[in-house]
């Protein structure tokens, strides 16, 4: 009986508290180097401190994600596509913030819940490229590539 309370209130308490979903680390790695590539020109173009269309090979380091898990920060630093005035590397922090959706499938013993995720926002938060001056940039960037 004492077991059977103690299980009752520890499921009540999960099921007040929630759970929380957390953005795994290779998503993030995925989905930000296919969107610096060539959906966030304009992050892409104040990193570098140059006109570039993206980062030909994003390396996405540091990923912290904030308490709620969809929000964090990693460091980017890549070559930039073939610009004039270019740097040959470009190297920043940003920050940035998913959503996502899950859809339940199959019959009752056997569900399978699928999670997709989607980058909503980037911000530019710090410049490491040497010689370029930081320029904050906001931008709904996408990477059309639903993870």
């Amino acid at each position: 009986m004492r077991k059977g309370l103690v299980v009752v209130v520890v499921l009540g308490m999960l099921s007040l508290t929630g759970c929380k979903k957390e953005v795994p680390t290779d998503i993030v790695q995925k989905s930000l180097r296919n969107a610096l590539r060539t959906h966030a020109p304009a992050t892409t173009s104040a990193m570098c401190g140059a006109n570039v269309k993206g980062l030909v090979n994003a390396n996405i380091t540091n990923v912290q994600r904030k308490k709620d898990g969809v929000t964090g920060t990693a460091h980017i630093s890549g070559a930039p596509w073939v610009a004039p005035g270019a740097p040959a590397s470009c190297e920043g922090d940003i920050e940035f913030k998913y959503s996502y959706t899950q859809k339940t499938t199959g019959p009752r013993k056997r569900k399978t819940t699928t999670t997709t995720w989607y980058l909503d926002h980037i911000k530019l938060t710090a410049v490491q490229t040497r010689g370029v001056a930081f320029k904050g940039v906001d931008e709904d960037a996408t990477d059309d590539d639903d993870d």
